[in-house]
């Protein structure tokens, strides 16, 4: 299971060794980083503003693209603002220290990504683990912080098991206690909610109360992290986070190509109905197979799966690369200790690599052990 030297990439496809697989990991669910038009915004990008933004955005590093990402950004989600980072890690960072000057706790759900955890040790919160998608107890927590102010923090999907977060009930509880709900949707943004776009979305988020943090590298297929939410709350990352101020941003030329990803994947709802199209088809298979829960949440792209042993999962991974095929078996902090299959469709797939799929799994996994 080392890392795999992957020599090039045309989304649904990867060369590896010199062979051409079809391949089914990542996280690129819209299909977007080799579309032609935002290649192409990448490459005039470059063209004019080089590839570095060269300083923090404080000082000298920001442009006018930057700025109107941004305003993209907080128009397509439906909140007031939102603030570029680096990449998603650091934009929980910066969220949370936003919040460090008047929140002493952080209830977390217990299955949310590590960078959320990272984000409250660095920012000196006391951390109190929440029961998995667990709102009665998270309630009894609460009940228990007395005076001290927590932010509720969680991922908005869960993609290995492939649920999503009670996203409203936590949000009411963060209204009714005047506490801060801080949902991370990398994983959610251009997948859940009506038209794709996220947990605000998808659960008629909004508020003071709410602050969203995501990525550009995951459905919308290029680089960078984000905030969203008010504008005193996005001003407040501006003025608080060192994360922000110290950091160099993500390259113009990469804020030119997000953008036209952003116009691309909202502009219609032709890629996300494709997405789920082929979610649909991918999960019958799965189904059918027993290789996925026949009662997880329809909507998601990501397909966890472990067999009993290590040596069978390494030994399927192999006989589908030799059927052309990238499957990928791995280990994440987090994850089962001896790894597990992780397979993701994108709105780039064609049916027939689909069906390639689900044929070899079904024949490997009929054959005597």
């Amino acid at each position: 299971m080392a890392r795999l030297p992957i020599e090039s990439s045309q989304g649904t496809t990867v060369v590896l060794d010199g062979r051409e697989l079809d391949y089914f990991g990542g996280c690129g669910y819209l299909g977007l980083a080799h579309h032609p038009r935002v290649v192409e915004a990448l490459e005039r990008g470059a063209r004019r503003h080089g590839v570095s933004a060269g300083a923090s955005r404080e000082t000298t590093g920001n442009s006018r693209v930057h700025e109107a990402l941004e305003s993209d950004l907080a128009r397509v989600l439906g909140c007031e603002a939102a603030i570029l980072l680096p990449e998603g890690y650091t934009a929980n960072f910066a969220a949370v220290q936003s919040l460090a000057e008047d929140h002493a706790l952080a209830l977390i759900d217990e299955c949310s990504h590590p960078s959320l955890f990272d984000a409250a040790r660095n920012a000196g919160l006391e951390l109190v683990r929440v029961p998995h998608r667990d709102s009665a107890a998270l309630r009894r927590a609460l009940e228990s912080c007395g005076a001290r102010r927590a932010v509720l923090m969680t991922d908005s999907v869960f993609p290995s098991s492939a649920v999503i977060a009670p996203l409203a009930p936590w949000a009411e509880l963060a209204r009714s206690h005047a506490l801060t709900l801080l949902v991370d949707d990398c994983h959610g943004t251009g997948v859940i909610g009506a038209s794709g776009r996220g947990a605000l979305e998808e659960a008629a988020l909004g508020g003071e109360h709410v602050l969203l943090t995501s990525t550009l590298s995951k459905a919308l297929g290029c680089y960078g992290g984000f905030v969203a939410g008010s504008r005193a709350r996005i001003e407040r990352v501006q003025r608080l986070s060192s994360v922000y101020v110290g950091s160099t941003p993500i390259p113009p030329a990469l804020a030119e190509a997000g953008r036209v990803a952003l116009e691309i994947a909202f502009g219609d709802r032709a890629r996300i109905a494709q997405l789920r199209a082929n979610i649909a088809v991918l999960r019958a298979g799965l189904v059918r197979l027993a290789l996925a829960d026949a009662n997880a949440d329809a909507r998601l792209p990501v397909f966890s799966f472990e067999l009993e042993s290590a040596q069978r999962m390494q030994a399927l991974e192999r006989a589908l690369r030799d059927e052309g095929l990238l499957a990928p078996w791995i280990r994440y902090p987090g994850g089962p200790p001896e790894g597990n299959f992780r397979i993701v469709v994108t709105a780039a797939h064609s049916r027939a690599q689909i069906e390639r799929l689900l044929d070899a799994l079904g024949r490997h996994l009929a054959r005597p052990r």
